[in-house]
């Protein structure tokens, strides 16, 4: 336990009449709408890289959140994950979600951001044994590191190409071990290859 969230209760509904500040008003997860509950219908997750990893930059300078777990070491990345899951649980949130960036620290190679995250990996497993909170998707962030400038499957350097699908490969492999319901590929900064590319009466053919 960390003492980030020290004197939030758990939040539960307790409907508009309540003046509870730690309370859903209008969020009833038991209701039940044509035969489901709204928990049911309503599939909530935490993105992790918006609400931990997100380091507040904006287009006129760099960070404006000084969070206590930011840095690269992999203490401080547990200590992120230690707060998330608290907070997870706090809320009552069935689902997250995340990009491996947002777990593990940026290694200085591939094989080196790979044993970040399955170290990662093994951190979240141990957290998901005592929380409610399960995985949505997983996705791997090609976009963020310089190296992605040109895109990840439509980089013209067949390196970053090989780099990007084997990132895929490894966050696919996080995703299934923690037990995810699905996977996204997210192709942030994707261009094309060729002209044909552009040509959307063809593509949509």
């Amino acid at each position: 336990m960390t003492d980030f969230f020290q004197g939030v209760p758990q939040i539960q509904y307790e409907g508009l009449q309540t003046d509870n500040e730690f309370a859903f008003r209008h969020y009833n997860p038991d209701e039940m709408v044509m035969g489901k509950s709204l928990k049911e219908h309503l599939r909530f997750a935490v993105a992790y890289w918006h609400s931990f990893a997100w380091e507040g930059g904006d287009p006129f300078g760099g960070r404006t959140f000084d969070r206590p777990w930011f840095g690269s070491q992999m203490a401080l990345a547990k200590l992120k994950a230690d707060v998330a899951f608290e907070m997870f649980d706090i809320l009552g949130v069935p689902y997250f979600c995340f990009h491996d960036a947002d777990m593990r620290p940026e290694g200085s190679n591939f094989a080196e951001n790979t044993r970040n995250l399955e170290e990662m990996v093994a951190y979240f497993a141990l957290k998901m044994e005592t929380s409610q909170t399960r995985l949505l998707w997983g996705t791997a962030n090609l976009f963020s590191h310089r190296r992605f400038m040109a895109g990840a499957a439509t980089n013209p350097d067949p390196d970053v190409f090989a780099y990007s699908a084997a990132t895929i490969k490894s966050c696919m492999d996080a995703t299934a071990r923690l037990g995810g319901e699905n996977y996204v590929l997210w192709g942030g900064r994707e261009g094309y290859e060729t002209l044909l590319n552009t040509d959307m009466a063809r593509e949509r053919a």
